[in-house]
């Protein structure tokens, strides 16, 4: 893991913590932990599997542990702990790049849907668009996030987003070369 993904990490775990009221200097614990890794200038991955120091400062005990954990192996065993408290449905939500704790509860909440599938179903039908702060290219690339690394690899030429049908730019610019 790179320091960005390291960072994300530990903010998800203080918006989990906080959401679930937890101890508010655990909370803060994580999220200056985690402002202080991006502003590191090395790569913590290359300090964890030589056995330095982090150098990072303020970091308890329990914390380097698991930041190192990160580090080297690319999990960690307390973050998969809290995840799998959530519902199925915001545990898939989270494995997609750029949606955290928060957005994956909204997401859940408004379509109401317990488990992945029933998650994919319901944001083909009634379009994951409605939830706000998210578009068509969020949307995709959030269905396609779910459905896994083939879904991702095949850009869809056209999908249905509630009502609105979305046609890929390369796809509409070809038809419209044909045409003329």
């Amino acid at each position: 893991m790179n320091n960005r993904e390291i960072a994300a990490v530990l903010f998800n775990i203080s918006t989990i913590l906080s959401e679930a009221k937890g101890n508010p200097y655990r909370i803060r614990a994580y999220r200056r932990a985690a402002r202080n890794i991006l502003r590191a200038r090395y790569t913590l991955s290359e300090r964890a599997v030589a056995g330095e120091a982090l150098g990072i400062p303020f970091l308890g005990k329990r914390l380097t542990q698991k930041i190192t954990q990160m580090a080297r192996d690319g999990h960690c065993d307390f973050y998969d702990e809290l995840c799998g408290d959530l519902p199925d449905s915001e545990q898939a939500l989270l494995k997609v790049p750029g949606i955290g704790p928060k957005l994956a509860g909204r997401i859940a909440k408004q379509l109401g849907a317990p488990d992945a599938q029933e998650l994919v179903a319901r944001a083909a039908s009634r379009g994951l668009q409605q939830v706000w702060g998210i578009g068509p290219k969020r949307s995709a690339a959030i269905v396609a996030g779910i459905r896994g690394e083939e879904a991702a690899r095949e850009e869809p030429t056209v999908f249905r987003d509630g009502n609105v049908l979305w046609v890929q730019e390369g796809f509409w610019n070809a038809d419209h070369k044909k045409a003329a």
